[in-house]
């Protein structure tokens, strides 16, 4: 028994009771983690290749769950790992907007020598901002790579078709406006233009949107206990109405945020519009106004290459 036939034995054994070991009449051998990731694009946890003899000796050993049927299998887990290599490679570090990139990663692909077919990719380029290219799967089957932020995915090319679902800025400033989407946070996506407008793979706004909601999440949580140090004329304020700064400052915020679960309970509605008009005369709402409208000012210009009007 040679030493690769032993490395074998030893992989799967560490693999677990869920691997799967699968064989080719050519002598490819792949270990998965569950015999699913065997089918379609699965990436191998392991791949070697055996001679006739190593071949025949791990089929003796028993352990070999499937044989010859999946041959294009362990030749496209070959394929997608070089497809992936060579995209995470040029996007790693680089900007996500240059122009060049996806003809570098194009260019490496072909001399990796996968047939890339120039006129579908040019096709395929025009449906979404983030197709790579189009190349030969199999004979007479086309697929296409797409890259959405560091994920690289490889998908059938079938009638021409893409999935992909593009949006404008406008539609982004209907649908994604908690927390709000500007101008500054599409600068690093990557677009199409038609018609004077930028259009937008929805799967970016969509991860766009999921990191801004985090970063808003933990900023929160950074603000969400505070110690303040309080002055004498407020405690003795407090003092005689017989009440605790919290429960005051506590009351404050219910009636200016209009809440009702403890400890922040609303004292009316009148409190309500009475808090409500205090922090309108102090001054915040029309400082943050004035200064959103300074920063749509300053991006005009950029809203104009958006080929949109402010609504």
């Amino acid at each position: 028994m040679t030493s690769t036939v032993k490395d074998i034995i030893e992989a799967k054994r560490r693999a677990g009771e869920s691997a799967f070991l699968w064989l080719t009449h050519t002598g490819i051998c792949a270990l998965y983690d569950r015999e699913e990731d065997s089918y379609d694009s699965g990436t191998p946890v392991r791949r070697w290749e055996l001679d006739p003899i190593e071949r025949e000796q791990i089929i003796e050993t028993g352990l070999v769950d499937g044989v010859g049927a999946g041959e294009e299998n362990a030749l496209a887990a070959s394929l997608y790992q070089t497809i992936k290599g060579i995209c995470s490679q040029e996007i790693q570090g680089g900007s996500p907007t240059d122009p060049a990139l996806f003809n570098r990663i194009t260019a490496q692909l072909v001399a990796a020598g996968i047939e890339v077919d120039q006129v579908m990719t040019a096709a395929a380029r025009a449906e979404s901002p983030n197709i790579v290219t189009v190349f030969t799967e199999w004979p007479d089957e086309q697929a296409y790579i797409e890259i959405v932020g560091d994920e690289v995915d490889v998908y059938p090319y079938e009638a021409g078709e893409v999935l992909a679902e593009l949006v404008t800025f406008s539609q982004i400033q209907d649908y994604y406006n908690d927390p709000p989407i500007t101008l500054e946070d599409l600068a690093d996506l990557r677009h199409l233009e038609r018609d004077g407008l930028k259009f937008y793979d929805e799967s970016d706004i969509n991860s766009l949107s999921e990191a801004k909601t985090t970063e808003r999440k933990g900023r929160r949580e950074e603000l969400r206990n505070m110690t303040l140090v309080l002055p004498d004329e407020f405690l003795a304020l407090c003092e005689g109405v017989d009440e605790t700064p919290a429960a005051v400052l506590q009351g404050f915020i219910a009636d200016l945020c209009h809440l009702e679960e403890s400890p922040y309970i609303t004292n009316g509605s009148d409190e309500r519009l009475f808090a409500e008009e205090y922090f309108d005369r102090c001054g915040y709402r029309a400082r943050a106004e004035w200064a959103r409208e300074e920063a749509e000012k300053t991006c005009g210009s950029s809203r104009g290459a958006h080929g949109e009007k402010k609504q």
